[in-house]
């Protein structure tokens, strides 16, 4: 059963929680960028990683259920270098990775309490922007045109939107393909 992770970005997060004090106000600011920022950033960085791993983990297991020839290790290793650019986990890039499995609109239907399913997608649109303004270098951060200010709070929140997705996506996939 795959499972997702998060002590690497527990771990930042208690570094930058440490570093950040827990005091109300933003950090300070040093040569022009406000301390801290590398840590949010790399939270977000990680988590967009460890999400689009376990999206594969699960389509993997999954794959392993429909195409019952394939058992041995070489042969899930060998699929698994298929899917090398499937792309990061935005909704768009998981339900085509699953659209492969004849799962059509892998994402429809998947919500929680406070999280409907256009959150859902929306969220994981915003991680995957963000993540991507990061990888490119950009130093403001934007989602839908809008500036994001990457702060610890919205780190946690991130945290906490990938934990419940996480905990609900693989039993959502199965019960789409069965």
């Amino acid at each position: 059963m795959p499972s997702l992770d998060l002590y690497y970005v527990d771990e930042l997060i208690s570094v930058r929680q440490d570093q950040h004090g827990g005091g109300r106000g933003a950090p300070p600011i040093v040569d022009g960028h406000r301390v801290g920022t590398s840590v949010n950033r790399s939270c977000v960085v990680m988590l967009s990683a460890l999400l689009q791993g376990f999206v594969e983990d699960v389509f993997i297991a999954i794959s392993q259920e429909k195409f019952s020839k394939m058992k041995s290790d070489q042969d899930i290793q060998r699929y698994r270098t298929t899917l090398r650019n499937w792309g990061n986990p935005n909704p768009d890039n998981i339900n085509s990775l699953f659209l492969r499995l004849f799962i059509d609109d892998v994402l429809s239907g998947l919500s929680w309490q406070k999280c409907d399913n256009d959150s859902l997608k929306s969220r994981l649109r915003e991680i995957n922007q963000i993540r991507n303004d990061i990888a490119h270098g950009k130093e403001d951060l934007k989602f839908n045109g809008k500036t994001i200010s990457l702060s610890l709070s919205k780190v946690r929140t991130y945290r906490n939107f990938v934990e419940a997705f996480g905990e609900r996506f693989e039993e959502h996939v199965r019960s789409k393909a069965a």
